[in-house]
């Protein structure tokens, strides 16, 4: 447990009884001086008893999510990645269903609005007006009554 800590810029609790191992790495961390997180679980919870615990005396800091991780690895945020504007895409914006659609859009053949239906689990107007929204945006083409994806999506 002491290696561990030792070679940990952070270590995060995410379940741990009243006694554990898990403790135990956190408070050789924190003899180390290094970062101690906690996830904090159900307060009915024998498994999160350890990680309130640890919040409750001020031995961790409580955490939620891996930016909350990454900010304690470097209080300054220098260890989050650097966000790089990536290039627009043409499916950016599009709903959840239309994604779906999309996907169920074959590359070379075509298919029925039926078969579409039941590939992609969308009603079969969902699908026709799913169609027609991305035939608007070149996703989609109709070639001898049935359709493929479109070149704007290859």
């Amino acid at each position: 447990n002491r290696l561990i800590a030792a070679l940990s810029a952070v270590t995060v609790v995410v379940e741990a009884r009243w006694r554990s191992g898990a403790l135990n790495t956190a408070h050789h961390a924190e003899t180390l001086g290094r970062a101690v997180g906690a996830v904090p679980g159900s307060v009915h919870s024998a498994n999160s008893a350890g990680c309130h615990r640890l919040l409750r005396d001020g031995g961790a800091v409580c955490v939620t999510d891996a930016a909350e991780v990454a900010e304690l690895a470097s209080p300054s945020g220098a260890a989050l990645p650097e966000q790089r504007p990536g290039r627009a895409q043409v499916q950016d914006g599009l709903t959840l269903e239309d994604l779906i659609l999309l996907d169920a859009l074959p590359l070379r053949s075509t298919t029925s609005v039926e078969k579409l239906s039941a590939v992609a689990g969308l009603g079969v107007e969902s699908v026709r007006a799913g169609l027609g929204r991305l035939g608007l945006l070149g996703l989609a083409v109709s070639e001898r009554g049935g359709w493929k994806r479109g070149k704007a999506s290859a």
